[in-house]
C-alpha cells in the first residue's frame, strides 16, 4: 500500500475519532455596562451590572478608598449570574468597614466569570465615586484587564499632571505669543 494511502487512512481515523469527542466549552462573560446602584454611598458600594454570561462560575467584589484601604472584599461561586443576560440590579459590595468619612472617594470593583480571571472568560466592572455626593468620577467595564481595580489606581488614571514653575512659565509664554500673533493679524 503506498504511503499516501496510509496517511489518508490515518487522517480519516483521527477525524472520525475527533468527531465523536465531546467538545469542552469555556465560561464566557461579556460586560455591557455599569452604574452606581441606588443604595451605594458611604456604607455600601453596590453596583448595577449589565452583562451576558454563559457558564460563569465565580464572582468577585472589592471596595477600596483612595488611601489604599480595603473596605470590603469577597470571592465566591456565583449564585445568580452563571447564565444571565440583562442588568443585574444591586450587585452587593457591602458593608463598607471601617465606615469611610463623608466625601471619601470609593472604588467599587467587580468581576464575573472564572477564577482565576482571564480576558476570554471574565467581565469586569468599576465605578469610582464620592460616597457623600454619589458623583461618579470614573466608570469602566469590559473584558478582564480593562479597568482599574482600586480607588488609588483610578485616581492615578484621572490625575492631571501639574506643571512645575518652568513648565508653567513656558505655557504662559506660549499663550502670550499666540495672543500677540492673533492681535497682530487683526491690526
Amino acid at each position: 500500500m503506498p504511503l499516501r494511502f496510509v496517511i489518508c487512512r490515518i487522517a480519516s481515523w483521527v477525524l472520525l475519532a475527533a468527531a465523536g469527542t465531546p467538545t469542552l466549552t469555556h465560561a464566557a462573560a461579556t460586560a455591557q455596562g455599569v452604574a452606581l446602584n441606588a443604595s451605594a454611598g458611604c456604607s455600601a458600594a453596590d453596583l448595577d451590572l449589565t452583562l451576558t454570561t454563559v457558564g460563569a462560575t465565580r464572582e468577585f467584589g472589592l471596595a477600596t478608598d483612595s488611601t489604599g484601604a480595603t473596605l470590603n472584599t469577597f470571592e465566591q461561586a456565583t449564585p445568580f449570574l452563571g447564565t444571565f443576560s440583562g442588568t443585574f440590579v444591586g450587585y452587593g459590595i457591602h458593608p463598607l468597614t471601617p465606615a469611610p468619612f463623608p466625601s471619601t472617594l470609593i472604588g467599587a470593583y467587580a468581576y464575573v466569570g472564572t477564577t482565576p480571571p482571564t480576558a476570554a472568560t471574565t467581565a469586569e466592572f468599576f465605578v469610582y465615586y464620592n460616597c457623600s455626593t454619589r458623583q461618579v468620577l470614573l466608570s469602566c467595564f469590559g473584558p478582564y484587564g480593562t479597568c482599574p481595580q482600586t480607588a488609588a489606581a483610578a485616581q492615578a488614571v484621572i490625575a492631571i499632571p501639574a506643571l512645575d514653575k518652568t513648565g508653567l512659565m513656558l505655557a504662559m509664554l506660549l499663550l502670550l505669543l499666540s495672543a500677540c500673533a492673533v492681535l497682530r493679524r487683526r491690526a
